[in-house]
């Protein structure tokens, strides 16, 4: 039973939850404007569509689980979490069951919202980049899920194909129902395609589609239509640090296509200014939403974020942003008038004190959890992972390949069933805190909380030892490193870590107030498109023993709802 001091902490905990909204670095000022990104996390490859007065965004979630997670809005500023379209765990297809590192860093990403006047569609590249038999790399697939509402539930996924059956092997697609013609349209790798209105196949087969560009062609394709023209959207990259967005417009689906930049560097940006979703208000203002990749893994470690901008149109064609440079394309805008006004400050949700019957959606496994090995019900209030053994390192993979071999990673947390974690937010004055019961540990096993990609870990966490006694410890960049903490002799404990710019510190407390620092800074890194998450584990060489979860608290430097 908990005691006086406990309650009183715990108190404490849910009067932090519904702490007063605020404002900081980013998103929404609180003054009638926002600074960008409005959303500073990782939320990539967005499409955004409107129904009703509610925007909603799609965005890729590679391997983690729930798959492809939605937020919505009612300004274009203020975000929060929606719903997933594949809930965890995903089953459509076994690869995203824990032991196939393979996936890491590919699964599903940059999808694309349709419409037929009665069903929402959503679609999205699927690839796990795992090697067959025959020693080739698996293809890229198309896969497509449906619903009457946005909000779900979402039908199981399937793919769609080429007229002969065959693979669309190619990523990023862009789809379009025309409402008054009665056509659908499916568009990848600037190449647009006729596709059954049920929204279930493409009516040519590879090759037999619409040229759109040979020259300007790019990932993020998008298709709109916009009084009389037809407009199709893509990212094209001229190198590493070079990234511009492409329009292409025509009177007809079938051409002529003529295209122009759009969006490019400059202005405070040196990467990757594109792949995003072009609006129009009910005011007749229009807007484009987008991510910025920035240029060093070390500044990428958080994802990446979401800007908003302006959209003026000048004969025909959209210049967005601000033309700094005055060369007619359109560069960053870092602070600017709300499109909609009178809306609360909000963000995606991070805090949790584990009180509801589900859990919250800021939180993803590392691929498919056992749901038998966490609960929310055994213990009301907490979270509860039960221990989890490590699979094997060659289970699920081909290690005749240099690749598999290579994402197999040196760090256990690769083959760990129910690592969960949530996305950072910020890249200033993040503060992560967690209050922890080990008193259900078990002989030999671990537990804590971490900053993490799939194979790259730092760990504040407990050991127990083969006679019972617990150690703090903490370990650091990918498990080269370890620093031994104090013996604990109580029952709960105090986990933190902050970060400032990409360094993370980590700390400890025997009472909530005083923190002490173990271990060295770590300078976190993404790995490829994958950063880092902060959040749970429990593990032990057998199924014996358990770790829960008090609540857990995140303050970072930008806008949180009350």
């Amino acid at each position: 039973m908990k005691n006086h001091i406990t309650f009183v902490l715990s108190i404490a905990a849910v009067a932090h939850l519904a702490a007063a909204q605020q404002t900081g670095s980013w998103g929404d000022q609180g003054d009638g404007t926002y600074k960008n990104p409005i959303l500073e996390g990782n939320f990539p490859d967005n499409d955004v569509i409107r129904v009703g007065d509610t925007f909603y965004l799609m965005t890729s979630t590679c391997h983690n689980a729930p798959g492809m997670t939605m937020l919505k809005s009612k300004d274009l500023v203020n975000w929060q979490y929606s719903n997933p379209i594949m809930p965890a765990p995903i089953t459509f297809d076994k690869s995203f069951d824990v032991g196939h590192s393979y996936m890491f860093n590919r699964g599903t990403w940059a999808g694309s919202f349709g419409f037929d006047g009665e069903n929402y569609f959503a679609y999205w590249c699927y690839t796990t980049g795992g090697f067959g038999p025959n020693g080739r790399s698996s293809p890229k697939r198309m896969m497509y899920a449906k619903a009457k509402s946005m909000e779900g539930p979402w039908s199981e996924p399937k793919e769609i194909t080429f007229a002969d059956g065959k693979s669309i092997n190619t990523t990023d697609p862009g789809v379009m129902w025309d409402l008054e013609k009665k056509q659908a349209w499916f568009c990848c790798n600037c190449e647009i395609y006729p596709m059954a209105w049920t929204g279930d196949k493409l009516l040519k087969s590879k090759g037999e589609g619409i040229t759109v560009t040979k020259t300007m062609r790019g990932e993020s394709n998008k298709l709109y239509q916009f009084g009389d023209r037809y407009y199709e959207m893509n990212t094209w990259a001229q190198g590493e640090n070079i990234r511009e967005q492409v329009i292409n417009r025509a009177r007809s689906m079938g051409g002529p296509w003529e295209g122009r930049v759009v969006l490019e560097n400059g202005n405070g940006t040196d990467r990757c200014p594109g792949q995003g979703s072009l609006l129009k208000l009910d005011d007749g203002s229009w807007w484009f939403i987008h991510q910025l990749a920035r240029g060093k893994v070390e500044e990428r470690y958080d994802g990446r974020p979401q800007f908003l901008k302006p959209v003026v149109w000048q004969d025909g064609w959209p210049l967005i942003g601000t033309d700094a440079n005055h060369n007619g394309i359109g560069e960053v805008v870092w602070q600017h008038t709300k499109p909609i006004n009178g809306q609360p400050i909000t963000a995606p949700a991070t805090d949790d004190d584990f009180s509801q019957p589900q859990l919250g959606q800021q939180w993803q496994w590392s691929l498919n959890p056992k749901m038998d090995r966490w609960s929310l019900t055994k213990r009301p209030g907490y979270l509860r992972l039960k221990a989890c053994v490590p699979l094997p390192t060659d289970q699920g993979d081909n290690p005749s390949k240099a690749e598999d071999e290579k994402n197999k990673g040196n760090a256990v947390m690769a083959r760990l069933p129910n690592v969960l974690g949530q996305r950072l937010l910020g890249q200033h004055k993040n503060v992560m805190t967690a209050k922890c019961d080990v008193a259900g540990m078990a002989n030999g096993q671990e537990a804590g909380l971490h900053i993490s990609t799939p194979h790259d870990f730092n760990i504040i966490g407990v050991r127990k030892d083969s006679k019972g006694a617990m150690q703090v410890f903490f370990t650091g960049d990918g498990g080269k490193t370890e620093t031994p903490g104090i013996a604990l002799t109580q029952t709960y404990i105090w986990l933190q870590a902050r970060i400032e710019k990409g360094l993370a510190t980590f700390y400890y407390s025997l009472d909530g107030k005083r923190f002490i620092p173990l271990g060295s800074g770590e300078l976190l890194r993404s790995f490829g498109f994958t950063p880092n998450l902060v959040g749970f584990y429990s593990m032990n060489s057998q199924e014996k023993g358990c770790f829960d979860v008090d609540w857990f608290t995140y303050d970072y430097d930008g806008p949180k709802g009350p």
